[in-house]
């Protein structure tokens, strides 16, 4: 028996791994959207480092470029010399960013050249879709803003829809001149749910 379990144990040991890495996890949104600016746009690798805080310039905690940080690209695509990260608090001139995937955060301070926007001003008048791989029920469209009311269209994988007005968790959206409703964004860890197709979400379609 021992002769069987010990090339049994010595194969399963030695045998690799699946290949593949594993999916990338949704990004968490926040309650808004920073895009950082590099300084030198052509060459931003050379950029300033970015300092995080365990809290507003107190207990320094970490150092990175904006390009390492968990970026918003999935959801809102790639402009060069711009990197979008969501914002999880802000205090005066101070925002609070999560500076990897597995939702660590730091303070890091404003700089000239960013800009901040709320999810409540940014989403509004946007263009957005599901994003791939969602539970069946995530596009369903309701009559208000809770998973009880009524479901009054569904918003398939490969559709789109124009935002209109966000509360909470959820957005409103139109699809047509007769559809629309709202949305679920995000879910309730506050992972988005749609991302908004076009250069970086800047252009309102």
């Amino acid at each position: 028996m021992r002769r069987i379990l010990f090339p049994l144990l010595l194969l399963f040991l030695l045998t690799p791994p699946a290949s593949g890495a594993p999916p990338v996890p949704r990004p968490y949104s926040g309650n808004g959207l920073l895009i950082i600016r590099a300084t030198q746009l052509h060459h931003p690798e050379t950029a300033s480092r970015l300092i995080l805080y365990r809290e507003q310039g107190i207990g320094r905690i970490a150092e990175m470029t904006a390009a390492e940080l968990p970026l918003l690209v999935q959801i809102l695509g790639a402009t060069a010399g711009e990197y979008p990260v969501a914002v999880m608090a802000t205090k005066g001139a101070w925002l609070k960013i999560a500076y990897d995937e597995a939702g660590r955060q730091g303070w890091i301070e404003m700089e000239v050249g960013w800009q901040y926007t709320p999810w409540e001003e940014f989403l509004p008048g946007r263009t957005v879709r599901l994003l791939p791989g969602l539970k069946k029920g995530a596009g369903a469209l309701r009559r208000e803003p809770l998973s009880s009311a009524v479901e009054l269209a569904h918003l398939s994988p490969a559709g789109a829809g124009r935002a209109e007005l966000i509360q909470g968790d959820w957005l409103r959206i139109r699809i047509d001149s007769q559809t629309g409703g709202w949305l679920r964004w995000r879910d309730e860890s506050g992972r988005f749910l749609v991302a908004l197709p076009g250069k970086n979400g800047q252009q309102k379609n």
